[in-house]
């Protein structure tokens, strides 16, 4: 059975190393904060070029909001390139297939880039923990019990996923009925997710913020059960380079995560600016996400109270616990979604 879904996940991964992204642009906003980031003035006198690629969720806020504020380019950093994905698949297909020196993403979709894509990625810090959601029909969906009724239909993400190893987690926990559940889950992305839900065509969605508390909004749909309830804590998603940035500009990593860390403080004070920045950035990409997922119809727009009411449901903070990471490292290759199994430090660069 393992073997078989380690089969599963690595094909998985090669088919999404063939997927494109879009380009985006940022958003022009201003603020003065070059002298609380430590650098050596040497390293801020070069030009500092980098390809960025994030997610399409608040997951990637410490960005949109860096990038919103200026804070890279007052750093020194220019942004040549970004390019937004609809999950944190689509940013470890983007790193299995190559030319990007940063990324914002999951922490399990990073784990599979390095243990199975092999690739040679570096967390480097934290970017937020919790985040996710399983949001039903709360006509149909009184309680966990009903996810296994027959003709229930629970959309999740694919195998790989952070939602698709909570599902898990969440079926281990409260002594589910793994097959009965499994029987009713069916897989796409976030996006699609939630215009099945909107339009009866599933009675469950299992995704990412912002994408959860979206759905949360919709008339007769309700946050059932957030990941904090399923793994309180839990690292949510990581600032990861190329080992080759670290080898070859150690200094750019350390400002990117000073920038990490700024955007972060800044977004925690200032918590309606952090929303209003968020939700321009997402549905500035809204557009290409509909591209990438094949879905014109869907309409993703993000109010800044969306925005504001999902950004809670993330426990901001660049630090990321080696434990932690372990600890999912070891649930990942006992259920068979790593070909190999490691020791957390090995992917872990953070000071």
């Amino acid at each position: 059975m393992l073997n078989a879904i380690s089969k599963q996940v690595s094909i998985f991964l090669l088919i999404l190393a063939l997927l494109t992204g879009v380009a985006l642009s940022g958003c022009p906003q201003s603020t003065s904060v070059k002298e609380d980031i430590s650098t050596q003035n040497e390293t801020l006198e070069k030009d500092i070029n980098l390809n960025v690629a994030v997610e399409y969720t608040d997951h990637a806020a410490a960005f949109y909001y860096a990038q919103g504020k200026n804070i890279f380019s007052e750093a020194g950093i220019t942004i040549n390139n970004v390019k937004v994905y609809a999950s944190g698949v689509g940013v470890a297909a983007a790193f299995t297939k190559g030319g990007f020196d940063v990324s914002y993403m999951c922490l399990v979709p990073a784990i599979l880039t390095y243990a199975n894509g092999g690739v040679p990625i570096k967390i480097v810090a934290g970017t937020h923990k919790n985040g996710y959601g399983l949001v039903v029909n709360s006509t149909k969906i009184k309680g966990l019990r009903d996810l296994e009724k027959s003709g229930i239909k629970i959309a999740n993400g694919p195998q790989g996923t952070s939602t698709d190893f909570l599902q898990k987690l969440l079926i281990e926990k409260e002594n589910l009925d793994s097959e009965k559940i499994m029987a009713n889950t069916v897989r796409m992305n976030a996006a699609k997710q939630l215009m099945a839900l909107h339009n009866g065509k599933v009675d469950a969605v299992f995704v990412p913020e912002h994408f959860a508390t979206l759905a949360a909004s919709f008339p007769g749909m309700k946050m059932l059960l957030k990941s904090a309830d399923i793994w309180p804590d839990m690292q949510g998603s990581v600032l990861v380079v190329t080992e080759e940035l670290i080898i070859n500009q150690p200094e750019t990593v350390e400002i990117l995560q000073e920038i990490n860390k700024k955007s972060i403080q800044l977004m925690n004070g200032n918590p309606q600016d952090a929303a209003a920045i968020v939700a321009q950035s997402l549905n500035i990409n809204q557009a290409m996400v509909k591209e990438e997922t094949q879905s014109p119809e869907a309409n993703l727009e993000v109010t800044t109270e969306i925005a504001a009411a999902s950004i809670k449901n993330l426990k901001m903070t660049p630090d990321i616990s080696i434990r932690e990471v372990q600890d999912i490292i070891d649930k990942m290759y006992a259920w068979g979604y790593l070909t190999k199994h490691f020791d957390a430090r090995e992917i872990i660069a953070a000071n």
